[in-house]
């Protein structure tokens, strides 16, 4: 048998010095250390990208309505030209569903008349109010996505300009204040 040899008492402070220190709470300071100043960038970055984004809108979004020169545009609110938007995205029918794919033939035909005035479609707020969260600009961008699958809004905005078109109304203007008074909120 071994001797043994009895056991040292250390005071608190020897036995704190004597213990190895564990290498998973280096490890954790480690990564502490490393995860602040990628967190912290990230939300400078973060900020500075919406600042940017919030610069970029065109005049046309801050300038206040003729006779309010104290209430700035925003989308939604009738401009001088008869729009409610300013008109950006695409122009084409490039990203608009393809009609063939649904089975219901109101569904079908609208996604069929953004395919033929899709320049006029994205000129044209859509009361829908797909806007509101964040999804849309435009009337054409509502069938972009399946929105306007169950949204007679937007299919009736589609088909007020497509009619008005085959009459011969260019003025998105003109076809914007169909589209109002059809759509927009009374009262």
């Amino acid at each position: 048998m071994k001797d043994r040899q009895p056991d040292k008492k250390l005071s608190k402070d020897q036995a704190t010095r004597a213990r190895p220190r564990s290498p998973r709470l280096n490890l954790s300071r480690r990564r502490l250390l490393w995860v602040v100043p990628v967190a912290l960038s990230a939300g400078v970055v973060s900020m500075a990208a919406e600042i940017m984004l919030s610069k970029t809108t065109s005049a046309g979004d801050k300038a206040p309505l003729p006779g309010t020169p104290n209430i700035p545009w925003r989308i939604g609110m009738l401009r001088d030209n008869g729009l409610r938007i300013v008109p950006t995205g695409r122009t084409d029918a490039s990203h608009v569903l393809n009609p063939e794919q649904f089975s219901d033939a109101a569904t079908r035909h609208a996604y069929w008349v953004a395919t033929q005035i899709p320049a006029t479609l994205n000129q044209l707020y859509c009361w829908c109010g797909c806007e509101n969260r964040g999804e849309h600009r435009s009337n054409l961008q509502c069938f972009e996505d399946q929105m306007a699958v169950t949204c007679p809004v937007c299919q009736g905005t589609a088909e007020i300009a497509y009619q008005m078109t085959r009459q011969g109304i260019k003025d998105p203007g003109k076809i914007q204040a169909a589209v109002d008074a059809k759509w927009a909120p009374k009262g």
